[in-house]
């Protein structure tokens, strides 16, 4: 029997929530004149039978401290910064199937979901939303891009990416308050 995976355009994907789901497909074709073999049952594929996430700077948090790191979290961790978004400090409140619960130093609090990039500025924030693989975030000065690369077991991998420490882009910042007498 041949096993192959279906083509890209097979595959059906399901958007709740920004988690992406794409059941696997198996094309199966057998050779004439055999007697077909006999069924072996095959495990079921989930997540939780996947290796352990891995990242880049492992459970190092103060590799996060220039704004930029991919760190391993699985529970409640504070991860200092120096001023990247206006923050010094996220703190990682809960790890779940629906994403990370957090909050910041700013008072901000949310849930940063898979497939989501959350961006922190100072007086602000934004975000987007793929309902495939959403790309790395760029640095930007002044901005704190927040990004689960990795999301099984209950662990995720956080990314954070940011550019220099300083105002953000002026298409970001607040409109100023207009003169008196203007």
């Amino acid at each position: 029997m041949i096993r192959a995976a279906a083509p890209a355009g097979a595959a059906l994907a399901t958007v709740k929530r920004g988690i992406c789901v794409v059941p696997l497909v198996v094309l199966t074709a057998g050779c004439g004149g055999e007697a077909p073999p006999a069924e072996v049952p095959t495990p079921a594929v989930t997540a939780s039978s996947s290796a352990a996430p891995t990242a880049a700077d492992g459970s190092d948090y103060a590799a996060c401290a220039d704004g930029t790191c991919e760190v391993r979290v699985r529970g409640p961790v504070d991860i200092p910064l120096t001023g990247q978004g206006g923050l010094h400090r996220i703190s990682v409140d809960s790890v779940t199937a629906d994403g990370i619960g957090f909050a910041t130093d700013s008072g901000a609090t949310g849930t940063l979901t898979p497939g989501c990039v959350l961006t922190l500025y100072e007086n602000g924030s934004g975000s987007s939303c793929s309902s495939g693989a959403p790309q790395q975030p760029k640095p930007v000065d002044g901005v704190l891009a927040l990004q689960i690369a990795d999301l099984r077991d209950g662990t995720a991998i956080l990314r954070l990416v940011s550019g220099k420490v300083g105002p953000p882009p002026a298409s970001l910042r607040p409109p100023l308050p207009p003169l008196p007498g203007s």
